[in-house]
Order: C-alpha cells, then sequence, then structure tokens
C-alpha cells in the first residue's frame, strides 16, 4: 500500500498520467452532461446544506456518516434531501459506499454540482467493482451517474449513465477518473497508476 501526502498528490498524478486530460472512456455511451463540466462537492462528517440543490430554489441537504462493521472496515453511508423529503437512489434512501481498507475500494460513492438540461443540479456518480473473494485484484467496474430533477412535484434521481468499463481497476474512484475524468477523492489513498493497480 502506497500512501502519499495530499500536497504530492497532483505531482506524482501528472507523472503518471492521471491528470484531467484523461478522455472520457469510449467504452460508455455519449453522456448527457460532460463530466468534466461537475464540479466535485467535498463533504464533511454530518449534515452538509446544499442551497439551491436542484435549480429549482428548494434548500437541500447530504448527509455522511460513517458505519464501523467491525475493527478495520466500514462504509460510508449518504443520505440525500430535499427539505425534510428523503430522495432514495434506485428506491434506497441510504446510499452505501464500500472503501474495504482503503487502497482498494471497491464501491465509490461522489457527489458533484452540474447543469442538466440548463438547470443547475446535484449529480452521484458511482463506481462498482465487482470483485470476487479478494477485493484486491483488477476488477469489471460498472460506472453510473444521477442527476437530481423534479418532475412536477417530485424529486428524483434520474439515470444519465451506465456502463462496464472495458479496462478492469483496483480501486473505484481510479475508474471513475480514467472513465469519466472526474477528479479523485481528496482522500485517496490508492497506488498512483491510471488503474489503481
Amino acid at each position: 500500500m502506497r500512501h502519499l501526502p495530499l500536497r504530492l498528490l497532483p505531482v506524482c498524478l501528472a507523472l503518471a498520467g492521471l491528470t484531467s486530460s484523461f478522455p472520457a472512456s469510449a467504452s460508455g455511451p455519449a453522456a448527457a452532461a460532460s463530466s468534466a463540466a461537475l464540479t466535485p462537492i467535498t463533504l464533511m462528517p454530518g449534515i452538509n446544506v446544499l442551497p439551491n440543490i436542484a435549480g429549482t430554489a428548494e434548500e437541500g441537504s447530504i448527509a455522511q456518516l460513517w458505519r464501523q462493521n467491525n475493527k478495520v472496515r466500514g462504509q460510508h453511508v449518504f443520505l440525500v434531501k430535499v427539505g425534510d423529503a428523503a430522495i432514495p437512489l434506485e428506491g434506497r434512501e441510504q446510499i452505501i459506499d464500500a472503501p474495504d481498507v482503503g487502497d482498494d475500494m471497491i464501491r465509490s460513492v461522489r457527489f458533484a454540482r452540474g447543469d442538466y438540461h440548463g438547470r443547475p443540479t446535484l449529480y452521484i456518480l458511482i463506481a462498482s467493482r465487482e470483485v470476487g473473494a479478494s477485493p484486491y485484484p483488477a476488477a469489471p467496474t460498472r460506472i453510473q451517474s444521477f442527476a437530481l430533477v423534479k418532475d412536477r412535484e417530485t424529486f428524483g434521481f434520474t439515470p444519465i449513465r451506465s456502463f462496464v468499463a472495458a479496462a478492469t481497476y483496483c480501486h473505484a474512484d481510479a475508474a471513475l477518473l480514467a472513465e469519466l475524468n472526474f477528479p479523485l477523492s481528496p482522500t485517496y489513498a490508492g497506488r498512483i497508476t491510471p488503474t489503481g493497480c
């Protein structure tokens, strides 16, 4: 496992070729909104208030909680709300990642701001590695993105893009960078390579 001070990360990424010059993957369909136009949201533990969360003047929030599973593993639990109403994603109110031990992220959940049909809104980007008995080897990875939209009086997440990447990955955040040109998390702890391996 290779950990670097965050101040050195941009330099190392540039040396490894992991910069914003990464093209969007040819393995997925054209996106309704360019990933390069998305602005990552850095969340703090607890409630993160987002004014005008979906471009309709309503205030919203993202709760980020930590659930400890055992001594070394745990997971983030996210809850998105518009006003007091929780907004489910694919039928579930709780949105969960899977960090494993950090250097081999299995499922990454990231949030961003961007335009959807001319209106600023919240995006969710998810990379899910289909690991076997061990999380360490490179694995097929599904990439998904969703935008928060309002249909009449109801808010919901609409699918924007979903595909299985042609490459295999050892870290879900590395997959989001390579496939969608979405920057690495500030807490990225994987290897400094295009696949995280």
